[in-house]
């Protein structure tokens, strides 16, 4: 797994899901071949720095907070606005120079089964059509990046 930008073009393309976080320059980690409806995909999975203090602990993945991240909200990979993606889509995260991005992409590797668990678990119950509020619609997202799939 791996720290990447999304190109602008992908968040345009999903510009008509509202829950699709669209600021530029997020960073994302990338999670390869995840399965979602006995196909397998790629999906980044945004990390934000304000997830609300409500949202429950299976839904992201807890990182030191940040500068920017307010009292009680947590700083994290928050699965619920995970989407799919393709690699034309991806640009790299550079984290040389950047301390705290370095220690971030630390935590990830030695977290890495554990987030992957989490992301699948995540998936496998969004696909047996138990959706939490305020994430990202997958199938419509996979119906605009794969449009000729059925």
């Amino acid at each position: 797994m791996k720290l990447v930008s999304v190109h602008p073009s992908l968040l345009d393309k999903y510009e008509k899901d509202p829950e699709v976080l669209k600021k530029a320059k997020r960073p994302y980690v990338l999670v390869i071949r995840l399965k979602y409806k006995e196909k397998r995909y790629d999906f980044a999975v945004p990390i934000r720095s304000n997830i609300p203090a409500a949202a429950p602990k299976d839904q992201y993945f807890a990182l030191p907070p940040r500068p920017t991240t307010r009292p009680r909200n947590r700083h994290g990979l928050h699965y619920i606005k995970m989407f799919p993606v393709t690699k034309e889509y991806l640009i790299r995260y550079r984290t040389e120079g950047n301390e705290f991005a370095t220690l971030i992409q630390n935590i990830i590797d030695k977290n890495k089964r554990t987030i992957i668990t989490e992301c699948q678990t995540y998936l496998d119950t969004y696909a047996k059509g138990i959706r939490p509020s305020y994430s990202t619609d997958i199938d419509f997202l996979l119906s605009l990046l794969f449009p000729n799939d059925d």
